[in-house]
């Protein structure tokens, strides 16, 4: 018991000590146990003042040491179940915003290089019109925040700091010269980011990505800054609420900066954001309350770690941290059980196993109590009944015990699977909301960069002198983009016929010049709205790799109010579908696989070698019909004799993207398959009682019974030929013995025979690690042995009872009603000591010891 800390009397371990006044769960099976263990200290006692008894000190010790490793277990799964999860919660937040943010480094890169927006921030400084610049700047901003709807202000500012333009009129502010403007127009840096209170947004804070504008005409000069300004609490507030749907309604997320203070909050009224929070550890006291609390940094993006030193954390209130998940629908959805013993430590799955050992111990040490009260009854000794009655209440008292046990034990295995099945449900609902997420910046960039006038000129002037050089244009200006936007394997524009103009890639110039005949193309040049897209189905394309299908997004791109041709943006789906799945499973379990399918069962990603994109997914289209935009299930599936728990979430878009599209077979759904284990044997509707003693019977002559099972048949002996029962004891091996002889065992200084009753009559063994071994003795003295299967009950019936059975020497006795076995067989010494001897042989078709 070293390092154990002791709480209302038992031991457990050190870091679940600060909760166990808050962990329900522990204090209910603590107080059954506890109460039950009270009423058998009071039977141990009776039993010692009486005689009767005296050898279950044991086995009260045995269940106190279990109720010690049970409840300290239970204790620890609270803990760490309650922890993993919020873990994992904070690992989400922060990695959606980082994810997010990346997408911005590469806008802030992008829309430094627009040719109308340095054409007009050239101008400033003897511009004869600084209005109407002004109003063309803004124009041009409405323009892209139109499709992007992440930014709540794009300001650019001249090289002295003045205000030329800026989308969001309602803040006044003529010039802004704080040290980081400078810095900024100063940096060479593909982005500045920079969180923090600015004049710029008003006096408010902000997170801003910035980048100074060059000259036009090809110089380094630089002619202002770029400012966009990231609507971070809009996002996180949308990120919070998709993670604290549906559970964890007590908990708090933030976002922390690299002084642990408070940038983001789900919940003002608990944690305010400007609050600094001192995290040590897992419990954390905040305005004199106390939290469980769980923080993740960032795991990184295509090479960008988001804002140096922010965390997300999770914190829960310790009054609600372990609640157990008790759902009771689990049993009705899973059907029939499964076997889950690798959802347990060793120590877990070792306490159904002990509570056996100890109850098989208990039934041992009562059968040869109740030996001993029917032997001082056949002989007229005085507290027999008594004794009788004492026995079958510590029976009694110890059925309970292992019941408690039994519902302990399956209460944290409903609560484990309940967290399973939850917990894929929340990871499929996570990877889609980060596929919605990516596939919405890809609907975004395609109509971006079609507003950018160098692709439009480069178009338009297809079938004049200036085509060869404006496509030379264009391929330079598809390479910076793309060397920005790191998610696509090829950018390409193609004129007003679909033939391949321009590709980012050089190593893919073998499509310059070559017609695209797929559907998107004609979709594509038939837009005229630059708020409209379109996208590929999700398939193999000669654009990308041949071996594995993609999206392709394209809109159409116009100059002087025409369409002028197209760009399409070929997603690197393999390796971007990848990471999202491997972002979205538990980082827990290496076993859990991650899907992307269509509605019509198509596999566009997994995270598992056995269903690659384009084949068949492991799940009935039916799972996936009934589900509308957003809508989530959980769901068990049985994939190569083994069974999942499955989490499926369907997309629902993000902001702006795919909001209210009709159902179709290209909507995409997550699924998370936890691996549980196989199914288990189906099991009889009723449950085995065993053998259920009849009522004793008036009468001149009693028969005292003891009875034991065998290959699942109930068979007895007279009690008087019986002394005790053992349990496990070593056997030493009987060389040439028949096969039912298993070997021989020493009882009070004589070795005895062993007999295997199973094997002796149907020919198949009595599991000998369990089974308990009878000690025979006749009435000339001699000793005999039985391994047997099961110990049943000690009873006393009227000899009458005992009916014959035609044609044989053992007899036969009925059950009680609601006995599950209807008849027992009772054996005679003679047939023992007759079948040891080998002095009858079976006959033909019937056991030796059946025999007539």
């Amino acid at each position: 018991m070293t390092n154990k800390v002791w709480h209302k009397g038992l031991p457990f371990s050190p870091e679940v000590a600060p909760y166990l006044r808050r962990m329900a769960l522990v204090d209910e099976h603590r107080e059954a146990l506890l109460r039950l263990q009270g009423v058998w200290d009071s039977l141990a006692l009776l039993g010692q003042m009486s005689g009767t008894a005296t050898d279950i000190a044991q086995t009260r010790t045995a269940f106190q040491d279990l109720t010690t490793t049970l409840l300290d277990s239970l204790a620890r799964r609270l803990r760490s179940h309650a922890l993993e999860r919020m873990a994992s919660k904070a690992r989400v937040a922060i990695d959606i915003l980082v994810r997010n943010l990346f997408e911005r480094t590469a806008d802030v890169g992008f829309l430094a290089s627009d040719g109308p927006l340095c054409a007009h921030a050239a101008l400033s400084p003897t511009d004869p019109d600084p209005a109407a610049s002004r109003q063309a700047l803004q124009a041009r901003f409405a323009a892209y925040t139109a499709k992007y709807s992440v930014y709540d202000d794009v300001i650019v500012l001249s090289p002295r700091g003045e205000v030329l333009a800026r989308r969001d009129e309602g803040i006044t502010l003529a010039a802004c010269n704080e040290p980081w403007i400078a810095e900024a127009l100063a940096s060479d840096a593909p982005y500045i980011e920079r969180y923090g209170t600015t004049a710029l947004l008003g006096g408010r804070e902000g997170l801003i990505y910035a980048r100074a504008l060059k000259s036009p005409a090809g110089t380094n000069e630089v002619i202002g800054l770029l400012c966009l300004s990231f609507r971070l609490e809009d996002e996180m507030a949308a990120a919070f609420r998709q993670l604290l749907a549906g559970q964890d309604e007590h908990a708090v997320i933030c976002l922390l900066d690299a002084g642990q203070r408070v940038l983001q909050s789900s919940d003002a009224w608990q944690i305010a954001p400007g609050a600094t929070l001192r995290i040590k550890g897992e419990r954390v006291v905040f305005a004199g309350r106390d939290y469980l609390c769980a923080v993740a940094g960032a795991s990184g993006y295509e090479g960008y770690g988001g804002p140096p030193g922010w965390t997300a954390c999770v914190l829960t209130p310790l009054e609600w941290a372990f609640e157990a998940e008790d759902d009771a629908a689990l049993g009705d959805e899973l059907g029939q059980a499964i076997d889950t013993r690798q959802l347990f430590d060793a120590e877990l799955q070792g306490i159904p196993l002990e509570a056996q050992r100890i109850q098989r111990n208990l039934s041992r040490t009562l059968w040869n109590g109740k030996l001993r009260s029917h032997a001082r009854g056949a002989t007229g000794a005085s507290g027999a009944g008594f004794a009788t009655t004492l026995l079958n209440e510590v029976q009694r008292t110890g059925g309970q015990l292992r019941q408690v046990f039994e519902q302990a034990i399956a209460k944290l295995q409903n609560s484990t699977l309940a967290a399973v099945f939850d917990g894929a449900r929340f990871q499929a609902r996570l990877a889609i909301d980060i596929m919605d997420r990516n596939l919405y910046e890809r609907a975004n960039d395609c109509r971006w960069w079609a507003l950018d006038v160098r692709l439009q000129r480069a178009l338009a002037a297809q079938g004049t002198a200036q085509a060869q050089a404006a496509a030379l244009e264009a391929r330079q200006v598809l390479q910076h983009i793309n060397g920005l936007y790191t998610v696509y394997s090829l950018l390409l524009v193609f004129d007003i016929q679909g033939r391949v103009v321009a590709v980012s890639d050089p190593a893919q110039d073998r499509h310059v010049g070559q017609p695209l005949s797929a559907p998107w193309v004609g979709a594509a040049l038939a837009l005229r709205d630059p708020e409209r897209y379109v996208v590929s189905r999700h398939e193999v394309s000669a654009l990308y790799d041949a071996a594995n299908p993609t999206y392709i997004y394209a809109t159409s791109l116009q100059h002087e109010g025409q369409v002028v041709g197209g760009i399409a943006i070929v997603f690197d789906g393999a390796p971007q579908f990848a990471a999202m799945l491997r972002d979205a499973l538990p980082a827990a379990n290496s076993d859990a696989a991650g899907l992307f399918v269509t509605r019509d069962g198509r596999v566009v990603a997994s995270s598992d070698a056995r269903w690659p994109a384009g084949t068949s997914a492991p799940l009935s289209l039916a799972l996936l019909a009934g589900l509308g935009a957003g809508q989530t299930l959980r769901s068990e599936l049985e994939i190569d004799g083994r069974i999942y728990a499955a989490g499926i979430a369907m997309s629902q878009g993000y902001r702006e993207y795919r909001q209210g599209q009709a159902a179709s077979g290209e909507d995409v759904a997550a699924v998370l398959l936890q691996p549980l284990g196989p199914r288990l044997p189906a099991l009889g509707a009723a449950t085995d009682a065993g053998f259920i003693p009849p009522p004793a019977q008036a009468g001149a002559q009693t028969l005292d019974i003891a009875a034991f099972s065998v290959a699942g048949e109930w068979l007895g002996l007279p009690a008087a030929l019986l002394v005790e029962a053992l349990e496990q004891p070593r056997l030493t091996a009987l060389p040439n013995a028949p096969h039912h002889i298993v070997g021989m065992l020493e009882h009070e200084g004589r070795m005895l025979p062993v007999l295997d009753l199973s094997l002796a009559l149907y020919g198949r063994a009595a599991p000998a690690q369990e089974a308990p071994v009878i000690i025979c003795r006749n009435e000339g003295g001699q000793g005999l042995a039985l391994r047997v299967e099961e110990l049943g009950p000690v009873f006393g019936i009227a000899a009458s009872q005992a009916l014959p059975s035609p044609g044989h020497r053992a007899r036969l006795v009925r059950g009680a009603d609601g006995s599950s076995h209807r008849m027992l067989t009772l054996l005679t010494a003679e047939d023992l000591w007759a079948h040891i001897g080998m002095t009858l042989a079976p006959q033909r078709g019937q056991p030796a010891l059946l025999s007539p």
